[in-house]
């Protein structure tokens, strides 16, 4: 699976025609887009110029979330390298020992420019999602901090703020549900479908599709699966549905 660019800067410094544009002096992709690593351990990613010209390309990374330190146990080499067109290189990322037990999530940064000077200035920037996990006791505590209605892209919804103090990263979707309960009834159930990861140290506001009718008070049942050994958080609210009609 190949990366995708995920920033673009072009700067024209005098007119040019089409064909030069697409002449693509940078087109660079990196591969896989996502990975993960069990620490200690050391992972390849392969960069492939596609573009017509020699190619610059300085390596970085940036920590997603606050539990992650690296300085000590991360490396990636090399950092800097010059493509020629159609060439590949190869990353090395090594994570050693050293690092919090549990997951560190970071973006691994690939910037490359044309070497050769050009009518065009141009930067791609690529970015690889990496998992690390490191050794020892894994703590998986998700807490529900709040629930309230809103629209959405002029949807009715349900919001729920979610924060994970645990240091694993917990993937929400089918294991987040909002059951609604009207004079111990039930009367609606949401349930988050799509894909939302919550790295540790990190809080999120989660949004549900409502498509109910029932107005006035209700209890809302605000449930989070762990998984089949871990009990489930569970949050209850008082709720107003008078905010979500129409």
């Amino acid at each position: 699976m190949l990366a995708v660019a995920i920033a673009i800067a072009v700067a024209a410094t005098s007119p040019v025609s089409a064909d030069a544009v697409s002449a693509r002096p940078v087109a660079l992709t990196v591969s896989p887009a996502r990975a993960v690593l069990r620490a200690p351990t050391s992972r390849t990613l392969q960069v492939v110029n596609g573009g017509t010209g020699h190619v610059a390309v300085d390596v970085a990374w940036k920590a997603l979330g606050p539990h992650i330190t690296p300085n000590r146990w991360l490396s990636i080499a090399p950092r800097h390298f010059v493509l020629r067109s159609g060439a590949r290189a190869f990353l090395t990322v090594r994570a050693g020992p050293g690092a919090s037990p549990g997951d560190h999530e970071l973006l691994v940064l690939v910037t490359g420019r044309p070497v050769e000077r050009s009518r065009i200035a141009v930067r791609l920037r690529l970015g690889v999602r990496l998992r690390i996990r490191a050794p020892g006791r894994l703590v998986h505590k998700l807490a529900v901090e709040g629930l309230r209605t809103g629209r959405f892209k002029g949807k009715r919804t349900l919001l729920v703020s979610v924060a994970n103090y645990g240091n694993v990263s917990e993937q929400l979707r089918g294991r987040l549900t909002v059951t609604l309960l009207a004079h111990g009834r039930i009367i609606s159930r949401a349930r988050l479908g799509r894909s939302h990861e919550l790295s540790p140290g990190a809080r999120a506001v989660v949004v549900l599709l409502y498509s109910g009718c029932a107005r006035g008070a209700v209890t809302a049942v605000v449930r989070v699966r762990l998984g089949s050994h871990l009990r489930p958080v569970e949050r209850r609210y008082r709720l107003s549905l008078r905010l979500v009609r129409g």
